[in-house]
């Protein structure tokens, strides 16, 4: 089984998942790679189908994790990343794959052989077509997939293409339901299993009822994928050549010539914790270096950061230039250079105007706009607008300068979801075993290789039970059940530590001392509800009266920035429904502002523009020229930090 996925995977267009193309138009329906109806089987049609749903569900995620902060956006005006490249690959997905796969596949189900087929393809049909209307309003479909009637279709509007993804939701439930067996295909998500696939689309039509504003029917919505086990997803292996079946995160982070691409500073800030609580984790009973917990081990202090970071993110380096630097020293406890200490000159954190430019700025020159928020106010040397605490090397919303040789320097992918490697590295450097700030222990696992970590063998999440959850919750935050959402929530940061921590079997090398322990999970998400009991309430009116600064930043975090700051936590690697829920909830307001003033990045985007390549073709589909378009279901509410 695995074996035949690596070989279907092999056939998909190196690259998809990590930028839109200009591709195909809607009626041009023939691809020279692709298998032809009348001549290939029910069974290579639907996997042909399930690659191209994959495709499309990596091209979606980009924009989710671009605006949610959980992946950098580089470049600072939104228009430049949501133009014609928004949905293109999507586009062609459906439309020219999936779509006529699946007419063919009907008409070869004379006698209802194919029931499995059919239905499945269709839920994931539903499921681009829903995430289509959410990029760009307005799309076809009913003169869609026609081309000798309908060359070239009109688009129909927005609700009515929801409306009709909705139904395809119910046929493919009713042909699922009286399936007799999947036949000779190859199920690339759920081995062939029915009752995962009837969980599948009825989480779908949870996120159709939660995306439209029916909270009740949200909420009530069972015999969804509700634990780690029934998680729709797709598995990646370790073959670098003849297929390549490595996680595209992790085929493009660890070479041979360093890390592409950059983590995103405001995931890397949420989830390393705060110096001042760092510091305040020193030194609490019995001798300075014990923690709360009794650990003296000074590589290893427990204080409010998220246990998940180890396995998210692989540290290259202990330090980020220009910033702040935690420094242990036998029998006297910690220190941050070098706001803490003024000896052992050795340890001085250089700034390096070669790998990162901004490490040699005053640090009192933050960016207006930033000034009074962590972006820029904050107890390191300067904010993370420029860099990140313990050697987090990221960049920021919507930075666009040029590109240092710092490959081997950047944080990169770690071994959750893309099959990279376990952060082994050290949170505190030690005086007492190093020369200088530069120099690492040997449990430092320090650049990244050719077939470190997991060799790529990660997954793609598409739905978790941990997402479907904290849908739930906020369905029950609108319906005024704070006390039902922090349950609810509670379950969905459970199941994503379940999911999480479980790959860190996947790296051999990786160290068990750095292994998150149950007890800092469960203190981790304890400290999450006690601030979610003490949040004000959901205010649906953005009251200015919670806000501090003229860009928005809160006094004091609300339910549902909390409820949404895990959300987003939760959806690394997958965020396809994260631009929803900002959209939607104008939630979390504490995500980075962009490194541009707003009026200098243009207005956050409600919705894309069309393929520049069927709008040439199609002359009945009309371009817009900005990002202004409201969806449907989309009330317009802004996020203060956008």
């Amino acid at each position: 089984m695995r074996i035949f996925k690596y070989f279907l995977v092999f056939t998909l267009i190196s690259g998809f998942l990590f930028q839109s193309c200009e591709t195909t138009e809607l009626e041009d329906l023939a691809s020279p790679n692709a298998l032809s109806p009348s001549d290939a089987s029910a069974d290579l049609l639907f996997n042909q189908a399930q690659l191209n749903f994959l495709s499309a569900m990596g091209d979606m995620q980009y924009n989710g994790a671009a605006l949610a902060r959980l992946q950098v956006m580089s470049d600072r005006i939104y228009y430049n990343v949501f133009n014609t490249g928004t949905v293109s690959t999507s586009w062609s997905a459906l439309y020219s794959g999936i779509m006529p796969d699946l007419q063919s596949i009907e008409s070869q189900n004379e006698d209802g052989l194919l029931n499995f087929h059919v239905g499945a393809t269709k839920a994931m049909s539903s499921h681009i077509l829903m995430g289509l209307v959410d990029a760009v309003g307005d799309v076809p479909w009913s003169q869609a997939n026609n081309p000798t009637e309908f060359p070239q279709p009109f688009v129909d509007d927005d609700a009515e293409v929801y409306e009709a993804a909705f139904a395809m939701l119910n046929e493919a439930e009713s042909l699922i339901n009286s399936a007799v067996g999947i036949g000779g295909a190859t199920d690339l998500f759920f081995d062939g299993d029915v009752n995962k696939w009837i969980k599948y689309i009825n989480t779908l039509k949870l996120r159709y009822y939660l995306t439209t504003g029916d909270y009740a029917a949200a909420l009530a919505q069972d015999n969804v994928i509700s634990s780690p086990a029934d998680d729709m997803q797709f598995d990646y292996g370790t073959s670098e050549l003849l297929p390549d079946t490595r996680h595209p995160f992790y085929a493009g982070s660890y070479t041979d010539s360093g890390a592409s691409g950059y983590m995103n500073s405001w995931l890397l800030d949420l989830m390393d914790g705060d110096q001042l609580e760092w510091m305040n984790s020193f030194g609490s009973i019995d001798y300075p270096g014990v923690d709360s917990y009794g650990n003296g081990d000074p590589q290893r202090f427990i204080q409010s950061d998220d246990p998940r970071r180890r396995y998210y993110f692989y540290r290259q380096s202990m330090t980020t230039p220009g910033q702040a630097s935690m420094l242990w020293f036998s029998g006297a406890g910690p220190y941050v250079w070098p706001l803490s200490f003024s000896g052992a000159q050795n340890y001085t954190v250089t700034a390096d105007a070669i790998t990162l430019d901004c490490s040699v700025d005053d640090p009192l020159l933050v960016p207006t706009h930033l000034q009074n928020t962590p972006d820029g106010d904050k107890f390191d040397l300067r904010g993370r607008w420029c860099a990140n605490f313990l050697g987090y090397w990221g960049r920021h919303h919507g930075d666009d300068t040029g590109i240092p040789p710092d490959q081997f320097k950047r944080t990169t992918w770690g071994v959750y979801p893309a099959g990279g490697s376990f952060d082994n590295m050290p949170d505190v450097s030690n005086y007492d075993i190093e020369a200088s700030i530069s120099g690492t222990s040997s449990a430092v696992s320090g650049a990244v290789g050719l077939g470190d970590g997991g060799g790529g063998a990660g997954i793609w999440p598409i739905y978790l039970s941990s997402y479907v959850h904290f849908m739930k919750a906020e369905a029950a935050m609108w319906l005024g059940q704070p006390t039902t959402a922090r349950d609810l929530m509670e379950i969905g940061m459970q199941h994503s530590f379940t999911k999480v921590l479980g790959f860190g079997a996947l790296d051999a090398n990786a160290d068990p001392n750095f292994l998150a322990t149950q007890t800092e999970v469960d203190d981790f998400i304890a400290s999450i509800l006690t601030q979610f009991d003490n949040a004000p309430a959901l205010d649906t009116s953005l009251d200015n009266s919670t806000l501090n600064d003229n860009f928005g930043y809160p006094v004091n975090k609300s339910q549902l920035d909390i409820l949404g700051e895990q959300y987003l936590v939760a959806m690394f690697g997958g965020a396809m429904d994260a631009w929803n829920f900002i959209r939607r909830t104008g939630h979390p307001r504490t995500i980075s502002r962009g490194l541009m003033a707003p009026d200098e990045s243009g207005p956050f985007p409600r919705t894309g523009i069309y393929p520049f390549g069927e709008i040439s073709a199609n002359p009945n589909i009309i371009q817009r020229e900005d990002n202004n378009t409201l969806v449907f279901w989309d009330a317009g509410v802004l996020n203060p930090a956008n």
